[in-house]
């Protein structure tokens, strides 16, 4: 199977959307985890269900750099490396344009 596929494609695709919104979830919950903690604002009433989406938003993520990493050859540190990107706070933004340039170079 070659790396022009309608099947890669979606699934570059869908790492893609899934970094971003992982990425952007854990930015904004840090944030508001700043305001609550450090200067002492009210805890907002969507805190904890958004956290649980985030809980649920992660594995997806997993998942997708998964299937990703599996059609690119990755080894299994670089996989986990990218997958634990997601949990690091503008990590997943940076990671995924590094994979955006290896899937360019590699395609």
């Amino acid at each position: 199977m070659t790396l022009n596929s309608k099947d890669f494609a979606k699934q570059w695709m869908f790492y893609r959307i899934m970094a971003l919104v992982v990425g952007t979830v854990l930015v904004v919950l840090s944030l508001f985890l700043i305001s609550v903690r450090v200067i002492g604002n009210p805890e907002p009433a969507f805190y904890g269900a958004a956290w649980m989406a985030h809980g649920y938003l992660f594995p997806i993520y997993v998942v997708a750099t998964f299937m990703l990493s599996t059609k690119l050859k990755w080894s299994l540190p670089k996989t986990i490396l990218v997958m634990l990107a997601g949990t690091v706070p503008f990590m997943s933004f940076f990671t995924e344009r590094r994979v955006a340039k290896e899937v360019v170079d590699f395609s």
